[in-house]
């Protein structure tokens, strides 16, 4: 499957607005800055200084107009800037692992859910059976992510960034890890009953009006990998004892003044400062393609 494919597969089960992102097309984009732990040893000065970011949390489904109380995938993207400029990118899900050792089987969950959502459930439901035939590495991660219920707000999801990648120190060690940020304020699930008073889009709305009380923030934390810990594959989890150090704080303050370049831009996972390196993860490598054709349909839509 090609980059290309991928988005065809997307537009056809999901239909996205033109003008809208393939997946996660519903967000809002936030200022915030990111304050360094002083814990993580390495070269990337994006780590190890304070710096300026932005944050997009989103719903990741491809309608516009999806329901933010029923259960799904939301997103958290974060930029680091330099005067203005993007230098790295990390995107993460509310995903505790891929879901899908590689892309194909990504887009067919995609496939899955989507078809779930809308009114042939039955065509989701065989579309899933035969996804989880097809790729048994789903089983674990699907079962665990179907157990809970929507998340109550994007301030109390953790998000995890599922690829590894190699941290790299001034003598030049590579250290591979893989990242999460975890909310301040706890996880917290949608309350089914709650959810029933609840406008279908209150995330982003509910998520302005707490930002006016004060910052929420975010921890990045780093999972590092022992040996045998797999880094090529992202469908599988590293396990929860391995080394888990704070790299610092996101402290998220209000809606961006700059909504609309960021809203046109990319947030790109293989977007690498230096001092951070690629995995051999295919999927990893996979998704910028599949991102670029992406941005030049909707930016193409926008004009």
């Amino acid at each position: 499957m090609t980059p290309e494919e991928s988005i065809d597969r997307i537009e056809a089960a999901g239909r996205p607005r033109p003008q809208d992102r393939r997946l996660h097309a519903r967000g809002a984009v936030y200022d915030g800055k990111f304050v360094p732990s002083g814990h993580i040893k390495t070269v990337a000065a994006h780590l190890t200084t304070e710096t300026d970011v932005v944050v997009r949390f989103s719903n990741g489904s491809p309608k516009f107009r999806s329901d933010d109380r029923t259960k799904g995938i939301r997103g958290m993207a974060v930029k680091f800037l330099r005067d203005g400029k993007a230098v790295h990118d990390l995107v993460a899900a509310n995903f505790r692992a891929f879901p899908s050792r590689d892309a194909e089987g990504f887009i067919e969950l995609v496939e899955a859910l989507t078809a779930l959502a809308g009114k042939d459930k039955a065509k989701g439901l065989g579309r899933l059976a035969k996804l989880l035939v097809k790729h048994p590495e789903s089983r674990a991660t699907l079962k665990a992510f179907a157990g809970r219920d929507a998340p109550a707000s994007f301030a109390t999801t953790r998000f995890d960034g599922l690829h590894a990648f190699y941290l790299l120190d001034a003598e030049g060690k590579r250290r591979a890890f893989r990242y999460r940020l975890v909310p301040q304020l706890g996880e917290v699930d949608l309350d089914p009953k709650h959810a029933k008073t609840l406008d279908a889009n209150f995330l982003i709305p509910q998520l302005d009006h707490l930002l006016t009380t004060g910052p929420v923030i975010f921890t990045l934390a780093f999972q590092f990998a022992e040996p045998g810990d797999p880094t090529h594959d992202p469908s599988r989890a590293w396990p929860e004892h391995r080394t888990l150090l704070p790299a610092g704080q996101f402290v998220i303050t209000g809606r961006t003044a700059d909504e609309e370049k960021w809203q046109r831009s990319v947030f790109d996972p293989t977007r690498l400062a230096e001092g951070v390196e690629l995995s051999d993860d295919p999927v990893l490598r996979f998704r910028p393609g599949a991102y670029s054709i992406s941005a030049e349909r909707r930016l193409s839509a926008q004009q």
